[in-house]
């Protein structure tokens, strides 16, 4: 009888030692996706950056701009450019608030808990991947006429 009870006892906590270790993978796996999609854009934001400026000197200059290519609409090329300065504060700073919000190690849940925030994380991550995809297809486009 004893020994059955031991073999019961220790079946039970292999089982829920190899449950909890496929959450830990799955977790690890998680964050290392989120935290994957974040290194891979985050080196946009020195690009976009550079682009604000340039954008900021192409606003400032439009008179300049108008008297050497008459043909320009400036109230266009300045909506077009304040659009896009606005598109480009909105990715860097949906990257900062990221950063500043993810946890890397968060405490006191379960693995189910931690298993979805991590989750909802890499869904937020894609989204903003999409987002600077687009900005940065954007820029390429409205600036290469500079």
């Amino acid at each position: 009888m004893k020994k059955t009870m031991f073999t019961a006892a220790a079946l039970l906590l292999l089982l829920s030692a190899c449950n909890s270790g496929g959450d830990t993978g799955e977790i690890d796996r998680l964050r290392d996706e989120a935290i994957a999609i974040h290194d891979d854009i985050m080196p946009q934001i020195s690009a976009f950056d550079r682009n604000t400026i340039k954008i900021d000197s192409l606003l400032s200059s439009l008179p300049q701009l108008k008297s050497e290519n008459p043909d320009i609409d400036t109230a266009q090329t300045r909506s077009n450019l304040s659009g896009l300065k606005d598109r480009l504060n909105e990715a860097t700073n949906a990257m900062m608030d990221w950063m500043t919000e993810f946890d890397v190690d968060p405490q006191d849940k379960s693995a189910a808990e931690i298993k979805t925030y991590y989750e909802g994380e890499v869904e937020k991550v894609k989204q903003m991947k999409q987002l600077f995809d687009e900005v940065a297809k954007e820029s390429a486009e409205k600036l290469a006429q500079f």
